[in-house]
């Protein structure tokens, strides 16, 4: 299945611009979200009332429709690791100061995981397969399992991605995530797949797998890629999210140094920070001569591992038509 738009609001330069991936450099903390002008995508009265996340979720969708000429996806199928946490907390804090009396439900119909898949819905007037998959650093890997089961069930187009948002409270969870010396940050990412490709060349979504409780990441790699009747040394390059345990060592013992990329170092920490590689990945390989890639790449590695007990790999392959 093809990829055949994606958009991704970051740190970063990176929304609505065509080669991004050659604009990208290191973070430098304190950083902040670059966000666009969001009035191009929603309404006023919504935005109003509309978190972080919601607005970001929403301009990227939306974006990798406008690429597309597309008006209407047969899904859309999000996934986040934290959801909306900024209206939930909004929500209680309202409940406290309220001391029993009566609430505005608004805080908490933007609370849920699933406002940002509804919310997208509610833009595009679209009644199709709507999801949320919350699976903590995994949620946007599942989420695009289940848009590939919906394209292999029959449907043609489908909107995926991921969101999350930076909130205060979780800064003392960067201990657990063994990402002490990263910076907590936002991000949204999309992209569409179809079963159409383009004229040329077409970014291929090859393959995506999980893997929970793991502790033999070397044995999982190497299963994900004899399923699909490859080895180490047909992949040009991993994008990978782990650069502080013993990941990044079995990485360089499978693959070497050269092939490896820590792309947390220009997402910083989000659980769904995947998604941008994802974007990114299939940014590469639609560019002739990236300045350092260069033109040889032909299959990408996402390899999340942002929490060491839960491995998510996903293959990005590029094919050239008509040659």
């Amino acid at each position: 299945m093809h990829i055949t738009a994606t958009s991704t609001i970051s740190h970063q330069p990176s929304f609505q611009q065509d080669h991004f991936s050659v604009l990208l450099s290191e973070l430098k903390y304190p950083s902040a979200l670059i966000a666009p002008d969001y009035s191009e995508f929603i309404p006023a009265m919504d935005r109003r009332r509309m978190s972080q996340v919601l607005k970001m979720a929403i301009a990227c969708a939306l974006d990798c429709l406008k690429q597309t000429g597309l008006k209407q996806p047969q899904a859309i199928i999000v996934g986040t690791g934290l959801g909306c946490g900024v209206n939930t907390k909004t929500f209680l804090d309202n409940i406290y100061k309220a001391d029993g009396g009566l609430v505005s439900p608004t805080a908490f119909i933007l609370s849920t995981h699933n406002s940002i898949a509804g919310q997208i819905s509610l833009i595009l007037k679209n009644q199709c397969y709507n999801i949320t998959h919350t699976q903590n650093s995994l949620s946007f890997e599942h989420a695009l399992l289940d848009a590939m089961l919906c394209i292999q069930n029959g449907d043609t187009h489908v909107l995926v991605g991921a969101a999350d948002e930076e909130q205060g409270q979780l800064y003392h969870l960067n201990a657990r995530l063994n990402r002490s010396d990263f910076e907590i940050a936002s991000g949204a990412s999309f992209l569409t797949l179809s079963t159409e490709g383009g004229q040329n060349q077409t970014i291929n979504l090859v393959e995506v797998q999980t893997f929970g409780l793991t502790n033999n990441v070397s044995e999982n790699i190497s299963v994900f890629l004899s399923s699909k009747g490859l080895s180490p040394e047909d992949i040009d390059l991993v994008l990978y999210s782990n650069s502080i345990d013993h990941t990044c060592h079995t990485l360089i013992d499978i693959f070497g140094v050269r092939k490896l990329f820590d792309y947390q170092k220009i997402t910083g920490i989000y659980l769904t920070n995947s998604a941008f590689a994802v974007c990114y990945g299939s940014n590469l390989l639609s560019q002739e001569n990236h300045p350092l890639f260069g033109n040889s790449l032909r299959r990408v590695l996402v390899c999340n591992n942002l929490i060491p007990e839960n491995l998510g790999l996903t293959l990005l392959e590029k094919k050239q038509l008509n040659s």
